[in-house]
C-alpha cells in the first residue's frame, strides 16, 4: 500500500474514532429549572385568573322592551306613523361598570329600515354595577311605511311587527382596572303593536338580543 493511501486511511479512522464531547450536566439542569419555573408561572396565572373569574362572574348587559307605540297606523289616518318607546338597560354585575358611547336607533319593518341611524343620546352613558338605565325615544317618523302598516293593522289580524335596533360601543371597568378598548354593541328587539298602535302584552318586558360583532 502506498504511504499516501495509508496516511489517508489512518487520518479517516482517527476522525471516526474521535470521542464525543463530554456531557454538561449543569446545562441540562438549568434548562430543566427554567422550564419548571415557566410552567409554574403559567399554572399560578391560570389559577389566579380562574379565581378572579369565579369572584366577579361577568355578565352581559340586559336590554328589555318596556314601552312601544306606533301612532298613526289606523286605516283612516293616512299620515305619518310616529314611533315612540323605551328600553331598559340592566347591569347585573356586582363589581363591573359599563361605559356606553352614544346610542343610535334604527327600526326595521318588512326587512327594510324605516328609521335608520337616528341619535338617541347626545353623550356617552356610564352605568354603575347593579343599576338599571332607561333609553327612550319619542315621535320618530316612519312615513315611508305608513300605508303598509295601515294595511297590516287591518289584514294581518290587527298586528304590525317591527324590529327596534340600537347600536353603540361598550367597554367595561372592574374595580381599579378599566378596559380602554371599545367593543361594538348591537341590540335587536322584536316588537308588535295592535290596531290601536299600542304594544301587545306578550312583548312587554321582552328581552332583546345582543351582539358584540
Amino acid at each position: 500500500m502506498p504511504p499516501e493511501a495509508a496516511s489517508s486511511t489512518g487520518h479517516i479512522v482517527a476522525r471516526i474514532r474521535r470521542p464525543l464531547p463530554a456531557e454538561r450536566p449543569h446545562v441540562r439542569r438549568c434548562t430543566r429549572l427554567l422550564c419548571s419555573a415557566f410552567l409554574t408561572v403559567l399554572l399560578v396565572a391560570g389559577v389566579v385568573l380562574f379565581v378572579v373569574y369565579l369572584a366577579v362572574r361577568p355578565h352581559r348587559p340586559r336590554f328589555h322592551v318596556t314601552a312601544f307605540s306606533a301612532s298613526g297606523i289606523g286605516p283612516s289616518s293616512g299620515g305619518t306613523v310616529s314611533l315612540s318607546g323605551q328600553l331598559s338597560i340592566r347591569n347585573p354585575n356586582r363589581d363591573i361598570a359599563f361605559f356606553y358611547d352614544r346610542f343610535y336607533l334604527s327600526v326595521e319593518y318588512r326587512g327594510a329600515d324605516v328609521v335608520k341611524g337616528q341619535a338617541l343620546t347626545a353623550a356617552p352613558l356610564y352605568q354603575p354595577p347593579k343599576t338599571t338605565s332607561a333609553l327612550a325615544f319619542q315621535g320618530v317618523a316612519a312615513s315611508a311605511a305608513s300605508g303598509d302598516m295601515a294595511r297590516d293593522a287591518v289584514e294581518a289580524g290587527g298586528r304590525v311587527e317591527l324590529t327596534v335596533k340600537v347600536r353603540s360601543r361598550i367597554r367595561a371597568r372592574l374595580a381599579f382596572w378599566g378596559n380602554r378598548h371599545w367593543h361594538p354593541l348591537h341590540v335587536g328587539c322584536e316588537v308588535a303593536v295592535g290596531p290601536d298602535g299600542q304594544l301587545l302584552a306578550e312583548y312587554m318586558q321582552k328581552r332583546c338580543s345582543i351582539d358584540f360583532f
